[in-house]
């Protein structure tokens, strides 16, 4: 078992490889005091952010200088299958901000998670195949990706929904 600050560099392949290095990322994120994480993905669906220990390493990261950005085509796909998320969502809703992409911008969404010191991205995500790495130049234009698909999103995935 790695210890609380390894990350795996590199290719991955597959949906368990994928969900093993998000673990990582999100473990690792509270204990290199990572200011920002980003999350983008059209809805979450395989995605392990649902897990208790997701859950905790979340909740381990959280604090008043920290910020959460989600991007994603729609948000009943999270809703439905990761209500564990939806609950600290609910308590962390000042550090969290959410977008929602139409569907005609769903293809530019990446797939990934995105931290000022690494990333993880599937490249091809029907297959679950991608790679996570350190370096600035994958930093930096995953970043560049990131703000342009949350600049054309709308507000989402309220902590609340209020009926009448």
């Amino acid at each position: 078992m790695p210890d609380d600050t390894s990350l795996t560099p590199g290719p991955f392949d597959g949906p368990s490889a994928f969900a093993e290095r998000l673990r990582e990322a999100i473990r690792v994120a509270g204990g290199r005091a990572w200011p920002t994480l980003w999350l983008c993905d059209a809805g979450f669906a395989d995605w392990p952010i649902g897990e208790a220990g997701v859950i905790d390493a979340l909740q381990a990261w959280a604090g008043s200088a920290r910020r959460l950005r989600l991007v994603m085509q729609d948000d009943r796909l999270l809703r439905a299958r990761h209500p564990r998320f939806v609950a600290w969502r609910q308590r962390w809703d000042h550090i969290i901000d959410c977008r929602l992409c139409a569907a005609s911008d769903a293809a530019d969404l990446p797939s990934a998670l995105w931290t000022p010191g690494w990333t993880v991205e599937r490249h091809d995500p029907a297959r679950s195949r991608g790679s996570s790495s350190d370096s600035p130049a994958a930093v930096a234009s995953l970043r560049q990706r990131l703000d342009d698909v949350f600049a054309r999103g709308r507000p989402g995935f309220p902590a609340s929904i209020l009926g009448l």
